[in-house]
C-alpha cells in the first residue's frame, strides 16, 4: 500500500479537499485546466501504485544481523564530520543563538563536504530505523540510541526541514512494516495525534510571528496570521480554533500560488531548445549541480506569482510552468513517475538491503512535492544515491567472496 504513487494520490487529494474549505480570501478559484491535470496525474498514480500492490513489490525486509558494531562506527564517523564543521565555524547555529552571533543553517558547513554529510546522515537515520524494527530486543536499544545520535545534528544546525523530512521517512518505514496490522482504532489514534500536532503547530507559529513582528499582543494571539493569510470573515467567526489556520495555509497556499501563476504568468517564447535545457537543468538535476551550471549559461528562471510575499512556496510544478508552461509540468510528472518506477524495481531486482530506505526517501519526495520541487532539492533527492551505492558495494563484496 505504501508507495510513492499512492503518496501522490493521497497528498494532492488532501490538498484539494482542504482548498475547498475556502478559509482564505486570497485564494483564486481552481481552474478547470489545473483540476484536470491533477485528476489525470492522480489516476495515473493510482494505476501504477495498484500494480505495485498487486505484485507485492514493496514489502518490509529485516536487515542483516550482526551489523550493530559496524553501524556504531558509521555513527561516530558522522558525528566526527559535524565536529569538523564545528571547528570550521567555531560554533553550531543552535549555540550561535545563545552567544549572540549570526550563523544560520544555510551558512553552516564545509563547502561540498556538507552536502554529502547531511544527505548521508539523513539516509543512514532511515536505515537505522529499519534496523531498529528488525533487531532483537537487546540490539533494538542500541539501534534506537544510534538513531537518536543521528538526529541530534539536525537540531544542532537548526535545520528543521531536515529533521521533518527524516521523521516523515521514518513514518514511511513504519507503515511499510505494519500496514497490514493497522486497525481502525490505530488509524483513529493517528488522526487524533495529527490534529493535536496541527494545533500545536499553530500555537508555535503564533508565538514565532508575534515575536518577530513585535505586535505587543499576547504571543498566542492568532489575529496577525489571520490577516497575513487573508482569513475569511466566515472562518474568523466560526468556532474552529484559529490555530488550525496555520496548518490550512501551509498545506494549501502552494496550490494557490500555482493557480495564481497559471492565471497571471505570461510566456514570452515558445518551447524550444534553450528553455528546454533550462528546464532540464533547474528542475530535474539536484540543485548542488544546477547552481554551478546556471551562472555559466546565464539561466534565469522566472519566479512564480504569489498570493502574498509571506507565502512563497508554489508546489513542485510552478517553476516548470514558468519555464515551459503545461509542457514543463507534464514533462516533470512524466520524469519523476518513470524514474521512481525503475528506481524501485532495480533495487527490488537486486534484493537490496537498502530497498526500504530507498522507497521511504522516494515517498518523502512525492509527499513534499505538494510544497516544492523535491526532485531537484539536493537535501532529499541526493539521498537516493546511497541505497544504489551500497547495493553495488554489497554485490561486489559477495562476488569477491566467491572468487
Amino acid at each position: 500500500m505504501i508507495n510513492p504513487y499512492f503518496i501522490h494520490v493521497l497528498s494532492f487529494i488532501a490538498v484539494i479537499f482542504a482548498y475547498l474549505f475556502h478559509w482564505s480570501d486570497l485564494y483564486p478559484n481552481l481552474s478547470v485546466s489545473l483540476i484536470l491535470f491533477l485528476f489525470f496525474t492522480i489516476v495515473i498514480a493510482l494505476l501504477i501504485g495498484s500494480v505495485f500492490v498487486k505484485e507485492n513489490i514493496i514489502t518490509f525486509k529485516n536487515t542483516a544481523t550482526n551489523r550493530i558494531h559496524y553501524l556504531k562506527h558509521i555513527t561516530y564517523a558522522i558525528l566526527f564530520g559535524y565536529f569538523l564543521e564545528f571547528l570550521y565555524h567555531g560554533t553550531f547555529p543552535l549555540l550561535a543563538i545563545f552567544t549572540g552571533s549570526s550563523l544560520s543553517y544555510h551558512e553552516f558547513g564545509i563547502p561540498v563536504f556538507h552536502v554529502f554529510l547531511v544527505t548521508f546522515n539523513s539516509f543512514f537515520s532511515i536505515y537505522l530505523f529499519q534496523v531498529f524494527l528488525s533487531e532483537t530486543e537487546r540490539n533494538k536499544k542500541i539501534a534506537f540510541l544510534l538513531l537518536i545520535l543521528n538526529l541530534i545534528p539536525s537540531i544542532l544546525i537548526m535545520n528543521r526541514g531536515m529533521l521533518i523530512i527524516i521523521l516523515m521517512s521514518l513514518i514511511s518505514v513504519y507503515l511499510i512494516k505494519y500496514e497490514r496490522k493497522l486497525t481502525l482504532k490505530k488509524l483513529s489514534g493517528i488522526a487524533a495525534i495529527l490534529l493535536i500536532a496541527l494545533y500545536l503547530f499553530g500555537v508555535l507559529g503564533n508565538i514565532r510571528v508575534n515575536n518577530s513582528y513585535q505586535t505587543n499582543t499576547s504571543l498566542f494571539d492568532s489575529n496577525l496570521f489571520l490577516d497575513i493569510g487573508g482569513a475569511t470573515d466566515e472562518f474568523k467567526e466560526s468556532p474552529i480554533p484559529k490555530e488550525f489556520f496555520w496548518g490550512y495555509i501551509y498545506l494549501t497556499s502552494p496550490l494557490a500560488n500555482l493557480q495564481k501563476t497559471i492565471d497571471e504568468f505570461e510566456h514570452t517564447e515558445d518551447v524550444g531548445i534553450k528553455n528546454s535545457f533550462e528546464f532540464a537543468t533547474t528542475q530535474l538535476l539536484p540543485d548542488f549541480i544546477s547552481k554551478r551550471i546556471v551562472p555559466v549559461f546565464n539561466i534565469n528562471i522566472p519566479d512564480a506569482i504569489k498570493i502574498t510575499p509571506e507565502l512563497n512556496v508554489s508546489t513542485a510544478f510552478a517553476a516548470s510552468y514558468t519555464t515551459l508552461g503545461w509542457v514543463g509540468i507534464s514533462l516533470y510528472m512524466l520524469v519523476i513517475f518513470v524514474f521512481a518506477y525503475f528506481y524501485i524495481l532495480i533495487l527490488k531486482k537486486y534484493n537490496s538491503e537498502y530497498f526500504i530506505a530507498g522507497v521511504a526517501i522516494m515517498n518523502s519526495i512525492f509527499l513534499f512535492n505538494i510544497f516544492s520541487n523535491m526532485f531537484s532539492f539536493t537535501g532529499l533527492s541526493f539521498q537516493l544515491v546511497y541505497p544504489v551505492i551500497f547495493t553495488i558495494l554489497d554485490r561486489l563484496k559477495v562476488h569477491f567472496q566467491k572468487v
